[in-house]
């Protein structure tokens, strides 16, 4: 009897010493399977683009504005345009070939100083526009700076300007950036104590890991010539891994257009008369000595001609 109690004890010691190194043969084979499956999906996420970007520009809420034409406007063309409201100027000018260049009356972050653009034949251009950035990745990253580079710029080609001046400054959530700087920044413009400070000194974008895609209205300045540029953008993975991205418009760099300085035709959005209720457009070219277009460049009539309209 004690022999197979004995031999009974033994086997049920093997048997579950078997099952035992099954079990933890099966738990170390699963944990390296996991293991390799999660260096696999993280190989496959960092394959992925760390983020994409789309662009919109704004050509809608501006209460002022420049438009520019490459062909000057015919006498039936001028006769329109000075009985247009200043509202419906864009869809009347568009079909014509007509170019919008916002006049925010945007708050700018410091003088010029050290530009690498100097002189230029033309005024002073603005774009605005939406970036909506998205990563497909499934951890998080965040872009940590963003930096204006690859700028080429060249003297505008337009030979029309119509101008509906701004009324005051407006500033709007966002980021300014003067292209005309030797070191351009984006400064915040949004209301608060940190409006004029470096955005990326006090903030980041965070994308991927299922977040919202991150947006950012971008409003670039120049003066003196058009400029065409890109965004060097700097992000920080969920390893601490440093990288770096180009944004464009799709397969284009962003632009910012500048009207001339000296064009052949000058509209500005004034008064047929002192008391008038309602805003015209005086041909300026024509009539320089009407009292808007002197009045509006604090300029007495015969010096209007010295001076390149619209500045």
């Amino acid at each position: 009897m004690r022999v197979w109690v004995i031999c009974g004890v033994v086997a049920l010691l093997v048997v579950l010493g078997g099952l035992g190194v099954n079990y933890a043969y099966d738990l170390l084979s699963t944990e390296a399977l996991l293991r390799e499956q999660r260096d696999a999906e993280r190989a496959i996420d960092q394959d992925n683009a760390p983020f994409t970007n789309s662009v919109t520009y704004d050509t809608t809420s501006f209460e002022s504005f420049t438009i520019v034409l490459d062909r000057p406007l015919t006498v039936e063309e001028g006769e329109v345009l000075q009985t247009t409201p200043p509202a419906e100027v864009w869809d009347f000018l568009r079909p014509l070939g007509g170019r919008l260049i916002p006049s925010t009356g945007e708050w700018a972050p410091t003088p010029t100083t050290g530009g690498t653009w100097e002189g230029g034949t033309g005024g002073m251009g603005t774009a605005v526009f939406t970036m909506n950035l998205l990563s497909a990745r499934t951890s998080q990253l965040s872009i940590v700076d963003m930096t204006p580079v690859n700028i080429s710029c060249e003297n505008p080609t337009a030979v029309t300007v119509i101008d509906y001046p701004p009324a005051g400054i407006a500033p709007y959530p966002g980021v300014i950036v003067d292209l005309n700087h030797n070191d351009p920044l984006l400064y915040i413009t949004d209301e608060g104590p940190d409006q004029g400070d470096p955005f990326f000194n006090r903030r980041r974008i965070d994308l991927g890991d299922g977040l919202e895609p991150g947006g950012l209205r971008v409003e670039a300045q120049v003066v003196g010539q058009s400029c065409e540029w890109e965004i060097q953008a700097r992000y920080l993975d969920a390893r601490q891994n440093t990288g770096e991205v180009v944004l464009r418009d799709e397969d284009r760099p962003f632009y910012v257009e500048v009207p001339p300085g000296r064009p052949d035709q000058y509209w500005l959005a004034g008064y047929a008369f002192p008391d008038a209720g309602e805003r015209t457009f005086v041909p300026c070219h024509e009539t320089p000595e009407h009292f808007s277009c002197s009045f509006g460049l604090g300029l007495e009539d015969e010096d209007w001609a010295e001076v390149p309209p619209g500045h």
